[in-house]
């Protein structure tokens, strides 16, 4: 019954589903770590905790027009600009997660390489790949500083390793002179090369991979299903009812 009642609680709060479940999934955890480690005659969390069934997620990411939007709203004459304008290239076309490009230490592209190995979520090791056109941000920006810090991404003043914490306001900046009315932050440039992969024919075991998700069922959730524009696009060019004629020639109404 504390369960229902919490329950209840959480609809008439108006919580959303995922945060319920967040909650509802802690509580789980909790329970079983009270029947399995310290013996207590508690809930079976496994059979007595229902979990609410989440919508599949919506996904958001930047249109290859608003991508260009993004990229000349950026000023790159100045420090803080050319600092915004490399990570939101790395972000694009290499999908990775925030705290990761924040991670990445100048040494290899100071040495010319164009693959780095990271250690990802879950301490996952993968490799990244770098194209050409951001290893040049990279190079440009490495260039126009001054100081020895080892990152790739340093604060302004005394040097240090950029901190996310310090990254909303660069990005609600840019995406208001860049005109984008939807949300802009680093995951969602994450998406948007997930996307930009699968939208190009990219199979999602390799999606999987280069996005560094541990299980391909998250990679599904996300990003298996297709964009409208690809639907549309399948039917005006692929769908034709026409059969060929005697004559070779395709016939039809």
């Amino acid at each position: 019954m504390d369960i229902i009642r919490l329950r209840t609680a959480m609809v008439d709060g108006k919580i959303g589903i995922d945060h319920q479940y967040s909650i509802l999934m802690t509580l789980k955890v909790f329970c079983k770590f009270c029947r399995t480690v310290l013996k207590l005659d508690c809930l079976d969390s496994d059979r007595e905790i229902q979990l609410p069934q989440r919508p599949k997620p919506f996904v958001q990411y930047l249109t290859n027009e608003e991508v260009g939007r993004l990229r000349n709203a950026v000023e790159t004459h100045i420090f803080t600009g050319l600092r915004m304008r490399t990570l939101i290239e790395v972000l694009l076309t290499t999908g990775l997660r925030i705290s990761e490009a924040l991670s990445l230490d100048r040494t290899a592209f100071e040495v010319g390489e164009t693959e780095v190995q990271i250690i990802g979520k879950g301490r996952k090791p993968r490799v990244v790949y770098f194209p050409e056109g951001t290893l040049g941000w990279i190079n440009r920006f490495l260039r126009f500083r001054a100081d020895d810090c080892p990152a790739v991404f340093v604060t302004t003043g005394i040097p240090r390793r950029w901190d996310r914490n310090d990254l909303s306001k660069f990005f609600k900046a840019v995406r208001n002179r860049a005109g984008i009315d939807k949300p802009l932050t680093p995951h969602i440039l994450r998406h948007t090369y997930c996307t930009n992969l699968r939208d190009n024919g990219t199979d999602i075991s390799l999606i999987k991979e280069l996005a560094g998700h541990q299980d391909i069922q998250t990679t599904a959730k996300y990003y298996l299903g297709v964009s409208k524009q690809a639907l549309r696009d399948a039917v005006h060019k692929n769908l034709n009812y026409s059969t060929p004629s005697r004559s070779g020639q395709t016939t039809g109404s």
